[in-house]
């Protein structure tokens, strides 16, 4: 069951994913679907939960921004936004955990891309480049802090759907070492 907190938190973190990671609006049927299976009774989370996954933003804009005031979920900064998309992904691996190594660094790497507001971003980044080398060292604790971020307390499918567009950027397998 999803209450008032773990809704605003799901909300929270969809729009954090959506200001610094790949979610489409293609990805809010699934979610809205999980919503409303996990006992949300709310119009706008069914009506975009009856939405094609070839809607486009357009179709989206206004029913996400109604949830997001209804909800009170503000624009996040970006330390806090990479936080709570890196406490989404360090629960989505104990669940599912990855088959190469640092996948939180990796991951959380891809977040600076999109904003270079954040130090947690920035540091995975710095790290990311020389997890597949020995050219220099890496922060040794910086996974194990990123791992044992406090998890977020949400039913299972609603965390696997939120965290899927962001993992996807995850390598299926262990690269190479060496540059």
């Amino acid at each position: 069951m999803v209450d008032d907190e773990a809704l605003a938190t799901v909300l929270a973190v969809a729009r954090s994913a959506e200001q610094l990671s790949n979610w489409r609006a293609r990805d809010w049927p699934d979610l809205a679907l999980e919503l409303l299976l996990a006992g949300i009774d709310d119009p706008e989370i069914a009506e975009l939960a009856g939405l094609p996954t070839s809607v486009t933003r357009e179709d989206t804009e206004l029913l996400v921004a109604s949830l997001y005031e209804k909800h009170g979920v503000p624009l996040l900064d970006p330390d806090e936004a990479v936080t709570l998309l890196a406490r989404l992904i360090a629960t989505d691996l104990r669940l599912r955990p990855a088959t190469v190594t640092a996948p939180m660094i990796r991951i959380v790497a891809e977040m600076a891309v999109a904003t270079h507001e954040s130090n947690l971003a920035n540091q995975c980044s710095r790290n990311a480049e020389y997890l597949d080398c020995d050219c220099v060292p890496v922060d040794p604790g910086l996974e194990a802090r990123l791992e044992n971020l406090s998890p977020l307390t949400l039913p299972d499918s609603v965390l696997q759907v939120l965290a899927r567009p962001i993992r996807w950027t995850l390598p299926q397998s262990q690269p190479p070492h060496g540059h």
